[in-house]
C-alpha cells in the first residue's frame, strides 16, 4: 500500500510545467543572453510531460519544443526519493547551456529541481534539451519533467 501511494504521489507531483508569457520580441543579448535562472520551491501538482527510468551513471536526454514567444520556462525534475541524486543541465537552441544543476539548487533536498529559465526579450524558440543524469542512484529511478 504505501509502495503505491508513493507511487500515486509521485504521478500527483508531476513536472515540467512550461510558463508561457508573452513576448514581444526574441532579441539576442550580448554575454548570458539576457537569460536568469530562478530556483523555485513549489510542491503543488504539474502537468505530466515527460516520464523516464534511470540507474548510476545513466544519461537520458529529452526535448521541448518551443514555437510560441515566451519568456519564461518552468523546468520541474521530479523523482521524490531524496537518498537517490539527479542531475539536470538544459540547453537552449540558441547556444546557452543551463546547469548542472542537483536537488539542493532550489534549497530544498526533497527529490525535485525545480527553475524557471527566464528573459524578459524572450526565450530562444526551437528545440531545448534536457540532459538528465543518474549522479549517485541506488536500483532503478523513475523520474517526471
Amino acid at each position: 500500500m504505501s509502495k503505491r501511494l508513493g507511487v500515486v504521489a509521485m504521478v500527483l507531483l508531476v513536472i515540467a510545467s512550461f510558463a508561457v508569457v508573452s513576448a514581444s520580441e526574441q532579441n539576442p543579448v550580448a554575454g548570458n543572453g539576457g537569460y536568469s535562472i530562478v530556483p523555485v520551491h513549489n510542491p503543488g501538482m504539474h502537468l505530466l510531460i515527460v516520464s523516464g527510468t534511470i540507474v548510476q551513471g545513466m544519461t537520458n536526454w529529452h526535448t521541448k519544443v518551443v514555437s510560441s514567444p515566451v519568456t519564461s520556462l518552468n523546468v520541474n525534475l521530479y523523482w521524490g526519493n531524496p537518498s537517490n541524486s539527479l542531475r539536470i543541465r538544459v540547453y537552449s537552441p540558441d547556444g546557452y547551456t543551463f546547469g548542472p544543476y542537483y536537488d539542493s539548487f532550489d534549497g530544498y533536498n526533497d527529490g525535485r529541481i525545480n527553475f524557471y529559465i527566464n528573459n524578459p526579450g524572450g526565450v530562444a524558440r526551437g528545440t531545448w534539451y534536457y540532459e538528465v543524469y543518474g549522479d549517485r542512484v541506488t536500483g532503478t529511478q523513475a523520474y517526471f519533467i
